[in-house]
């Protein structure tokens, strides 16, 4: 073999190296990237009824089958398609999109769904500043701090508003209860 030969070889093997060099950084860019674009996804992780420090894990829906001051006759297994997050001391609305069931309440189609439905997307609102406390939270939304007292059922979580409410709180108690399948946010 030639100096000329061992030259080339020399310099391919040089090239080689910088090509290896160089992948390991556009792999991670390519990943974080890919990251930044897919949607995000979350799996709702109830603990029972838990509450985590100032969150309730998950995404918590209505039930269908409940009535403004009477708990749902089914055990919550249909929900309606309005919920809540209560999560990173913010509550937020919360709508299941793209529903088809049939069942709802009122014969209305697409506006409620099964709690055993594997995958979800929503879309969310914010609602104000949330603060968890020991059987109740409140909520500071267009200036006016809400108190909601808790209750947890076997199958449910009933929430309803102090006496002295805000002029956007109703006298509406809810039955709520955590959704377990995977969720796909709509932003």
């Amino acid at each position: 073999m030639n100096d000329n030969d061992m030259n080339n070889q020399f310099s391919i093997y040089k090239i080689n190296q910088k090509i290896c060099a160089l992948m390991a950084p556009a792999f991670m860019i390519a990943t974080i990237f890919i990251t930044v674009l897919m949607p995000s996804t979350a799996t709702a992780n109830a603990n029972g009824f838990a509450v985590d420090g100032e969150e309730w894990p998950g995404f918590w829906f209505t039930c269908e089958f409940a009535q403004r001051q009477r708990p749902p006759d089914d055990e919550c297994k249909m929900f309606d398609d309005e919920g809540f997050q209560l999560a990173e001391g913010r509550l937020r609305y919360i709508r299941m999109i793209g529903s088809t069931e049939t069942a709802c309440r009122g014969d209305k189609k697409g506006q409620c769904f099964s709690s055993g439905t594997p995958a979800i997307r929503i879309s969310r609102t914010d609602r104000g500043k949330l603060t968890l406390g020991k059987k109740h939270f409140k909520v500071r939304y267009f200036g006016c701090k809400q108190v909601f007292y808790y209750e947890d059922k076997s199958k449910y979580r009933e929430i309803w508003p102090d006496k002295k409410r805000c002029f956007w709180a109703s006298k509406r108690r809810f039955y709520i209860a955590p959704y377990k399948g995977q969720v796909s946010i709509v932003k």
